[in-house]
């Protein structure tokens, strides 16, 4: 019977990291203070490649996986935007994931899409206060999952619907003579079924350091609001209640119309979720004409 309680432990632990980090793909941090212009466009397809052999307690202190475990999620992102007039621009938020969990003992892994997310981004003033050249605009996004949550030993989201308010701000500027830009964002995402309503913060620098290349790091922050279902089954991720701080640094070159991306991104805290890291690679393609922001 202990013998039994401890795999049962074990990978339930990896079934609530797995959700965590599908739950946590939406965090990519794209320049969110800017519309399109009526007409234009971009595509960005990122690949990630995520793992970790530790987590973070509920306490926040990290642990070891036990028995060699490791949690891990291969995902691939398809974001689109769309000016449908000079102040609104549509957005789709797309994912594929393969989720799994493995150790010594055993190994468990799904595939298939996740929670996709479609909304509009609205033109404001930043902050309704801030002049030029700052800009601003407040969003929101409607997710809802494509997957099956029950009966399946590693599901692709928490299950649910969600809905996110953002409003964000942005600005260029001059970096060591280099043209930059900062952008940062705060919303708040309500969700049903088993996820707890979420804080999100995220903040974007990009830096254009010449012949085509640009520097982007950015940071994001999800503090939960400590209303999902608790879990009991002996293991130190015990809950999807969880929050993640995580850093991504990546560099863009320019080839022609398109740019490519390449970087890498490191968990930096949390508190019932995985800490682990990985590498990415994307392609942004404009449509419609340059939109301007995306080069600082």
């Amino acid at each position: 019977m202990t013998r039994d309680l401890s795999r049962l432990a074990l990978a339930f632990t990896g079934l609530i990291v797995a959700c965590s980090m599908a739950v946590l793909g939406a965090g990519h941090a794209y320049a969110s203070a800017w519309t399109q212009p009526k007409g234009h466009g971009i595509v960005i397809i990122q690949d990630d490649r995520w793992s970790a052999n530790d987590g973070f307690a509920s306490n926040h202190n990290q642990f070891r996986f036990p028995n060699n475990g490791q949690s891990y999620v291969n995902e691939t992102n398809v974001y689109v935007e769309y000016g449908l007039t000079r102040k609104l621009t549509l957005l789709g938020n797309f994912w594929l994931d393969q989720v799994g969990y493995k150790n010594d003992y055993s190994r468990q892994e799904n595939f298939g899409f996740a929670d996709q997310e479609v909304g509009a981004r609205y033109k404001m003033r930043p902050l309704g206060f801030l002049g030029k050249p700052w800009v601003g605009s407040s969003q929101i996004l409607v997710g809802f999952p494509t997957y099956k949550l029950h009966d399946v030993a590693q599901p692709l989201g928490t299950g649910g619907a969600s809905v996110e308010v953002r409003h964000a701000i942005g600005r260029p500027y001059k970096l060591f003579g280099m043209w930059s830009y900062i952008d940062m964002s705060g919303g708040l995402r309500m969700t049903t079924g088993r996820g707890s309503h979420e804080l999100r913060f995220d903040a974007t620098n990009g830096t254009n350091i010449g012949a085509g290349f640009t520097v982007m790091v950015e940071f994001s922050h999800i503090q939960t609001m400590n209303n999902a279902a608790i879990y009991n089954y002996g293991n130190p991720i015990s809950s999807t209640n969880f929050d993640l701080t995580k850093m991504r640094f990546s560099l863009l070159k320019k080839l022609g119309p398109v740019s490519l991306q390449a970087g890498y991104e490191r968990d930096l805290a949390g508190r019932n979720t995985g800490d682990g890291q990985g590498p990415f690679v994307g392609i942004w393609i404009p449509f419609g004409g340059s939109s301007g922001h995306w080069e600082p």
